[in-house]
């Protein structure tokens, strides 16, 4: 989290806070839903599991350990349906070793990353069995001690003997960011990975949150592509971009003079297309892109800007099929001199392709996605007031920052479409979409 990465985006019942809020306090309901748990599980069943940590304890599971027989205890507790509600025998089914421990969250307060807002952050920990070794060659030396023969010569009855005792296996962990915004009734899950998008949609369901499977739908066919051609059509510095493609064909990147106006110089080196919209969003498209020549032709990975604007002046039937967009915003900042200087910031950048779609699992993406200037302007505060902000702090900048610049992104595309305020479009609930395109 706090640089580029993937998100997937869901709906949230903002209603069901209470119910999400009751569960986190619940020790015996967030025993099961623990990482601590599903660690157990992993290692006791040998089957996939999901469980949690609260924001600021990524590894939180680990400050307690726990027997075998304990393990056990708490996988078999994990185990059963936890989207039922718990009855008061389960509590004492756990001893309180288990229930009192350190290693799970079991407060509202350990997840809550905002005193005022219903903003919560965790961590969710995915937990598979893999090989812990290079299976082959365990195979081998079981295969010399316990038959004195190489592998390859053993019996099929054999083979099984020995691949039976050569399981050298062990729980390997992947975690992601997880927040929770019931103000706007959005959930981010940094990952696009379905079957982890869906275990962690599994286990907040189990938790009392309700999900609304949500995707980008605009009313426009191909509109990823509509998009991006649409502010190609309406650049700014069309001159500028084209004298640089020239001067790429002559001169390599180093030889090619840098200009003296600071700010046209890093438009573009780094994109081929700036527009301005009528809100006074800044919309620059660069690569990772892919060209279309003509329409029969399949399309052209591109990432320099120069190349790409070479391409797109081929011919008058060349179109952008994907690319990296970054929004900006006109900022004034004083200089060290006293006076003031008007710089670009950069809101967000994503890569609009379509793949912008998970309907698998009803998740809106963001891939790509970053904030630059966010964590600049972090590092800026702290060196000013010689203070580091608590940790809660950090995430929730993060949330409040991340959910304006999905916010940004909506409104920016509604812009370019050109579509009236009555017409349905943005991150919506999938079952009141139309069909459109761009869902995958």
């Amino acid at each position: 989290m706090f640089g580029r990465g993937n998100w997937a985006i869901v709906g949230l019942v903002k209603e069901s806070l209470e119910a999400f809020s009751i569960n986190l306090a619940d020790p015996v309901r967030m025993a099961a839903a623990s990482q601590l748990a599903a660690a157990a599980v992993a290692r006791i069943y040998g089957s996939d599991a999901m469980g949690i940590n609260p924001y600021d304890a990524p590894r939180l599971d680990e400050e307690q350990e726990l027997n075998l027989d304990h393990q056990t205890e708490l996988a078999r507790h994990a185990a059963v349906d936890q989207g039922a509600a718990q009855e008061d025998s389960a509590a004492e089914a756990l001893p309180a070793e288990i229930l009192e421990g350190p290693g799970y969250g079991r407060t509202v307060e350990a997840f809550q990353i905002h005193a005022e807002f219903p903003w919560f952050g965790l961590w969710a920990v995915s937990n598979t069995r893999k090989n812990a070794s290079d299976l082959p060659s365990i195979k081998e030396q079981r295969s010399y001690v316990m038959l004195e023969r190489p592998y390859k010569f053993l019996q099929p009855t054999d083979k099984r003997t020995v691949d039976d005792e050569s399981e050298a296996t062990a729980v390997s962990r992947t975690q992601v960011p997880v927040l929770l915004d019931f103000n706007q009734g959005r959930i981010y899950i940094e990952s696009t990975n379905k079957k982890q998008i869906h275990a962690v949609l599994v286990s907040l369901s189990r938790l009392g949150a309700e999900i609304v499977p949500v995707a980008w739908s605009y009313p426009v066919s191909n509109w990823t592509e509509a998009i991006l051609n649409r502010l190609y059509e309406r650049t700014q510095y069309r001159d500028e971009f084209n004298k640089r493609a020239e001067e790429a064909k002559r001169f390599t990147e180093k030889e090619i003079e840098k200009l003296e106006d600071r700010d046209m110089e890093a438009i573009v080196s780094k994109f081929f297309s700036m527009t301005e919209l009528s809100s006074g969003i800044l919309a620059g498209i660069s690569g990772p892109a892919r060209i279309r020549l003509h329409e029969s032709a399949p399309p052209v990975a591109v990432r320099n800007p120069a190349m790409a604007t070479t391409l797109l002046n081929l011919n008058d039937g060349t179109s952008i099929v994907t690319g990296a967009v970054t929004l900006q915003e006109s900022a004034i900042v004083a200089t060290k001199s006293g006076g003031e200087r008007t710089i670009r910031r950069d809101l967000a950048r994503f890569d609009l392709n379509d793949r912008i779609n998970l309907t698998d699992v009803g998740a809106g993406l963001l891939r790509g996605f970053d904030m630059a200037s966010h964590k600049k302007d972090v590092l800026r505060e702290i060196r000013e007031t010689r203070q580091v902000p608590p940790l809660p702090q950090f995430w929730g900048a993060w949330l409040h920052q991340l959910s304006n610049a999905v916010q940004t992104i909506e409104e920016s595309f509604r812009e370019v479409l050109e579509l009236s305020g009555d017409q349905q479009a943005g991150i919506i609930p999938l079952q009141l979409s139309e069909p459109a395109e761009n869902k995958t």
